[in-house]
């Protein structure tokens, strides 16, 4: 493993092929992993870090191909460039709004200074080597760079575009037109299926050489590459003894032959400071810290988790988990099914985003989420909102959710049922637990069922979605908070009314018939699940602050449970098995039917 430390100042740090610890310290630095999995922490100051390649201080724009055309350049070296010289090309690039991107072409070094090297040498054959030099430069090579610019502003762009080489040609054995790249600088290469291009990799390298004479627009001669987040690309040309001409032409190769270059899988810790942080290849961890960050995952199946501040979080490609912190966070999944979740409240977006298929399933996962903290405010099946609680039930927060498939709120899981111990989170509870009754004071727990239905489920049986009760819908502070139950989960209701209809005060009432209620409304969610608490008997107990009833296995809620649930409670009492037996479990309390529950919610 290499380690790399930075300064205290602004640094510049590349890693190697190998597993790299890069440790970048104070200042705005920049800093690229490059191959294998690294761990980069940027430390203090706004950073720039790339899990794998990059060298922009943005995130990429997406651009037309790179073309170098004759009539662009807006100055000529003649025939006798040397390291350092460098044309300006207008319109190499082309952004998505129509904004054009100036190049400037730099000769880096070459094999030979002696070697003739034309910058701007025409039509098809934009930078010329060997013009004229015969055999004795064959096999020599030149580096060039291709800075990207705003010619309005002189200030670099970063862009995700690509470049194609056309017509690389072989005059004789040994006698060949190549390009060479760092694989560190590229995410991609390409050629056409059937290619003549002899293409070999090694030592962090690409080479591309040809095998024969062919013409421009022979697609089989010509060479792809593919690059993201860069403000400058480095490409280095073989030449032959005939003379050579290279140019980027600004076209594409039809059905292209794609090969993706490797990334690690990265760790990258932000730090303090507004940085922008790129997974890019592999399976990647990112952890913003502490600023205002932008996260990209890019491709792979990435972790990102946003910290403390405003930040901007793109999966990318993949199935990623986005976590939002503290502060007011833009986070998109992407493509690919991705689950998002909360290590703190906040003001957040989520956008799910959309595969072109549909096939994708994006998840927002509130399982680790007190449930006394938050709400939810469905919308549409795939949006809506959560709203954030302090004690006092005051909104402190707000998270606005779309294009999102499943939303895993476990109906109970969070739900506070009353206990000798006091308010317990009911996924805590085993059977044998004291819990408070309302007419039997403590009884012992003696079952406990589940039945989990997702979104396909929920399709094709929308009887079963649930009731959502909103704060003090049934009387103050019943419930404390908001809380989803059953569609037949029956409320205790308690009032001089039902007293005078039907003689008696205290009476259940099915969720779904109280709908007719103010804050009381069946909701569309994509997943839900439903906890039953069963007794000796039919018990009242108190939920959320609110009095619901317990497990009673009446033929129609025997009906509605999976048979091995069925099963535990006819082992456990197994009178039920028998008509007499369900009888003798009688109500704790009058059922009211739908058309006497329209009466008391009219």
């Amino acid at each position: 493993m290499a380690t790399i430390n930075g300064t205290p100042g602004s640094d510049t740090l590349q890693g190697t092929f190998e597993n790299d610890q890069i440790t970048a310290g104070a200042g705005d630095d920049r800093v690229s992993g490059l191959g294998a999995d690294d761990l980069i922490d940027g430390g203090a100051g706004n950073d720039t870090l790339y899990g794998d390649t990059g060298a922009g201080t943005a995130p990429g724009q997406n651009a037309s191909p790179l073309n170098l055309s004759f009539g662009n350049r807006t100055a000529n070296t003649g025939n006798s460039a040397d390291a350092g010289d460098s044309v300006v090309y207008r319109d190499v690039a082309t952004l998505a709004d129509g904004t054009s991107v100036w190049g400037r072409l730099v000769l880096v070094a070459t094999s030979d200074d002696k070697m003739p090297i034309d910058l701007t040498g025409g039509t098809g054959a934009e930078i010329l080597l060997n013009r004229g030099g015969g055999s004795r430069y064959q096999g020599e090579t030149a580096t060039f760079r291709l800075e990207f610019f705003d010619p309005a502003t002189g200030n670099p762009v970063s862009l995700n575009a690509t470049g194609t080489f056309v017509d690389l040609d072989r005059d004789s054995p040994g006698d060949q037109e190549s390009v060479s790249i760092v694989a560190s600088s590229y995410t991609a290469f390409a050629t056409s299926a059937g290619t003549s291009l002899n293409v070999t990799t090694g030592n962090g390298t690409v080479n591309a050489a040809g095998t024969e004479i062919n013409g421009p627009s022979d697609q089989d001669a010509w060479f792809s590459l593919e690059f993201e987040n860069r403000e400058f690309i480095e490409f280095t040309l073989e030449a032959r003894s005939s003379g050579s001409g290279f140019t980027l032409s600004g076209q594409s190769i039809g059905n292209p032959l794609v090969t993706s270059l490797p990334g690690g899988n990265d760790t990258i810790l932000g730090g303090d400071g507004q940085d922008l942080i790129f997974g890019q290849r592999g399976a990647d961890s990112l952890d913003g810290g502490q600023g205002d960050d932008t996260l990209d995952g890019g491709d792979g199946d990435d972790v990102l988790v946003g910290g403390d501040g405003d930040d901007s979080i793109f999966g990318g490609a993949g199935m990623d988990t986005i976590v939002s912190g503290a502060g007011n966070d833009r986070a998109e999944g992407g493509f690919g099914s991705d689950t998002f979740t909360f290590d703190a409240a906040g003001n957040h977006v989520i956008i799910g985003g959309e595969d072109a298929d549909g096939s994708d399933i994006d998840t927002l996962d509130l399982t680790g989420v007190d449930r006394s903290t938050y709400r939810i405010i469905p919308g549409t099946p795939e949006a809506g909102r959560i709203e954030f609680l302090d004690t006092q039930g005051n909104v402190v927060g707000r998270t606005d959710y779309s294009e999102i498939e499943e939303v895993i709120i476990c109906f109970t899981p969070g739900t506070r049922i009353a206990t000798i111990r006091g308010e317990v989170a009911v996924e805590t509870l085993k059977e044998g637990d004291q819990i408070i009754t309302r007419d039997n004071g403590v009884r012992p727990l003696r079952w406990i069922g589940r039945r989990d239905l997702n979104r396909v489920e929920l399709a094709h049986m929308p009887s079963h979605c649930p009731v959502l009760i909103r704060h003090s819908a049934l009387g103050k502070d019943a419930p404390r908070r908001d809380m989803l139950v059953s569609p037949n989960h029956r409320m205790l209701i308690t009032s001089h009314l039902a007293e005078v209809m039907f003689g008696e005060r205290e009476v259940l009432v099915a969720a779904k018939h109280l709908t007719g209620l103010d804050g009381v409304d069946s909701v569309q969610v994509p997943a839900v699940s439903y906890i039953h608490l069963m007794f000796d008997n039919h018990e009242v107990i108190l939920a959320d602050g609110c009095w619901a009833e317990s497990f009673q296995p009446g033929d129609h809620s025997m009906a509605g449970i999976r048979s091995q649930q069925r099963r535990e409670i006819l082992d456990l009492f197994p009178e039920l098995e028998n008509p007499q037996g369900l009888n003798n479990y009688f109500a704790a309390r009058r059922l009211l039917r739908a058309h006497e529950a329209k009466l008391l919610t009219a």
